[in-house]
C-alpha cells in the first residue's frame, strides 16, 4: 500500500488543488495504486502474454477462500505482535506514524474511500505485481519456487520504503508468496493482504480504550495470540491438504 501511497503523493504534487477536499490524499493513494498497473499491463500486452495468468489471477477452490480468511486473521494478529516487539527496539519515528493518518476517517464517505484503497485496491494491485508477476517470472527464470518467493518478498520490502517495518513486511511477504505458489493463484494472498490492511484500518480508528480486550500492556493478549495461531495453523493445514490434488473450480464457485 505504501508503494501506491508514494505514487499518490507524486500525483497530488503534480495535480494539487486548493486543499479544500479532505479526501484528496486518499484519492491520490487510490489512483497511485492503480497507476502501478498501467506500465505492467502494457508490458504484458506487448510481450503477447496472457494477462490473467501472467498476473496470477487463476481460479481457486471455494474452500481455499475460507482457508485464506482463517490464515489472514491468524497471521495478521501474529504480525501485529511481531511489529510490537520490534517497535520496542526500533520505535517508529513520528514522521512515519503521522503519515498513516490517511487510514483514519470521520465520515462514511471517507470510510468507504479508505477501505476501497486499503482493503481492496492495494491488496489486489500489490499481489498481482509482487506475487503474480514478479514471483511468477522469477520462478520461471530460476526454476526454484523458494528462491522466487524470497526474492519477491525482498522486493516487496524494498518498495515499501520503510526500514522500521522491513522484517514484518518480509515475513508477511513470504507467507503471501507461499500461498500464491501453493495455490497457483494470487487470490488467497489478496484475501490475506486485504484482511491485514482492514484490521489496520479498524485499529487506526479506535481509541486505545476501545480495544483493551485485545492487548495486555504493550503486547497482544496471549489468549488472542493462541487463538490466532490455531486459526493460521488450521487454515494452512486445510490448504495444504486440499492442494495435494489439483482443483479447477473458479473463485466464485461452480
Amino acid at each position: 500500500m505504501v508503494v501506491g501511497g508514494a505514487l499518490g503523493v507524486l500525483f497530488l504534487y503534480l495535480f494539487q488543488g486548493d486543499g479544500s477536499d479532505a479526501n484528496l490524499p486518499r484519492w491520490g493513494i487510490v489512483l497511485g495504486e492503480l497507476l502501478i498497473m498501467v506500465p505492467l499491463i502494457a508490458l504484458i500486452r506487448k510481450a503477447g502474454l496472457p494477462l490473467a495468468s501472467t498476473l496470477g489471477l487463476n481460479s481457486v477452490h471455494p474452500v481455499t477462500i475460507r482457508n485464506a480468511v482463517l490464515i489472514g486473521v491468524g497471521v495478521s494478529v501474529l504480525v501485529d505482535e511481531l511489529d510490537r516487539l520490534i517497535a520496542m527496539v526500533f520505535p517508529l519515528p513520528e514522521s512515519i506514524t503521522g503519515s498513516l493518518e490517511f487510514l483514519t476517517f470521520a465520515t462514511w464517505d471517507e470510510a468507504l474511500l479508505v477501505l476501497l484503497g486499503a482493503s481492496i485496491i492495494a491488496p489486489l494491485v500489490e499481489e498481482t505485481l509482487f506475487r503474480g508477476f514478479c514471483q511468477g517470472q522469477l520462478e520461471k527464470g530460476y526454476g526454484d519456487a523458494t528462491k522466487a518467493v524470497l526474492i519477491a518478498s525482498l522486493l516487496f520490502v524494498v518498495l515499501h520504503f520503510n526500514p522500521w517495518w522491513a522484517l514484518q513486511i518480509y515475513v508477511f511477504g513470504v507467507v503471501l508468496g507461499y500461498l500464491a505458489w501453493r495455490t497457483g493463484s494470487v487470490w488467497p494472498a489478496v484475501i490475506v493482504h486485504g484482511i491485514n490492511n482492514s484490521l489496520s484500518v479498524v485499529f487506526a480508528n479506535l481509541e486505545e480504550t476501545d480495544y483493551q480486550w485485545y492487548v495486555m500492556g504493550d503486547h497482544v493478549n496471549p489468549m488472542w495470540l493462541l487463538v490466532s495461531s490455531i486459526l493460521a495453523y488450521a487454515g494452512l493445514k486445510s490448504l495444504i491438504d486440499g492442494y495435494r490434488e489439483p482443483v479447477s473450480v473458479i473463485i466464485q464457485g461452480e
